[in-house]
C-alpha cells in the first residue's frame, strides 16, 4: 500500500512538473514547510531565508531544556552536546509542533554536531511520522558535510523520500540555497 502511495505521489509530482514545462522540477506549495533547530542562530538565519525565498511556513524545533554556551563547548568531553552525541539512545525532550505532519514536503535544517545532526533531531524524527513525505535536509557547519546526517534521516524515516542534502555556508546563504534548490529540482 505504501509503495502504491509513493508511486501515485511520484506520478502527481511528475505531472505537475511536466505541466510547468520542466519534468526535472518539483513545485513547492502550501504543502511544504521549513523546520529547523538552531542553538546559535546560524541555522535559523538559513531557515528564515529559505522560508522567505519559497514563501512557505517556518517552524522551530525547540528543546525543553535550552542549550547553554557551556553545553555547546565541543572541546569539553563532558559538555552536554558531546555526551549526547556519544550516547546512541540520547533523545532530548522537545516542545511539540502542531501540524508538521500535515505537510507533504519538509525542508529540515540543523547544525552539525560531532559529525552528525544533534540528538534533538533524532527526537524529532522519533516523534513525527513522515511516511510518504519528501524530506530535504540542510545543515550549517564549519567544515563537516551532511552525508552522515542524511543517511541517518533516511534510516529514521524509511518510508519517506529523502532528497540530497546540502551544507549551507552562512557567509553566502542566498547563493548556496539557490544552488542547492536547483540541484534538487525545486523551483523558487
Amino acid at each position: 500500500m505504501k509503495k502504491i502511495f509513493l508511486i501515485i505521489l511520484a506520478v502527481l509530482l511528475t505531472g505537475t512538473a511536466c505541466a510547468s514545462g520542466n519534468n526535472s522540477e518539483l513545485e513547492t506549495s502550501d504543502n511544504a514547510a521549513v523546520i529547523y533547530f538552531s542553538a546559535t542562530g546560524n541555522t535559523e538565519s538559513v531557515a528564515t531565508e529559505l522560508s522567505s525565498m519559497l514563501g512557505i511556513p517556518l517552524f522551530e524545533i525547540e528543546p525543553v531544556e535550552s542549550y547553554t554556551a557551556e553545553d555547546l563547548d565541543y572541546r569539553d568531553r563532558n559538555s552536554r552536546t558531546t555526551l549526547e552525541s556519544n550516547d546512541a539512545s540520547a533523545r532530548p525532550e522537545i516542545m511539540m509542533l502542531d501540524g508538521v505532519e500535515d505537510y507533504e514536503m519538509i525542508f529540515i535544517g540543523f547544525p552539525i554536531w560531532n559529525g552528525d545532526m544533534p540528538k534533538v533531531l533524532y527526537t524529532f524524527f522519533d516523534t513525527y511520522d513522515f511516511s510518504g513525505k519528501i524530506i530535504a535536509p540542510f545543515c550549517t557547519s564549519g567544515s563537516t558535510g551532511i552525508s552522515r546526517a542524511e543517511r541517518n534521516i533516511a534510516n529514521l524515516e524509511e518510508n519517506a523520500e529523502v532528497l540530497g542534502g546540502e551544507r549551507i555556508n552562512t557567509g553566502r546563504i542566498s547563493s548556496d540555497l539557490k544552488s542547492w534548490l536547483d540541484d534538487i529540482g525545486i523551483r523558487y
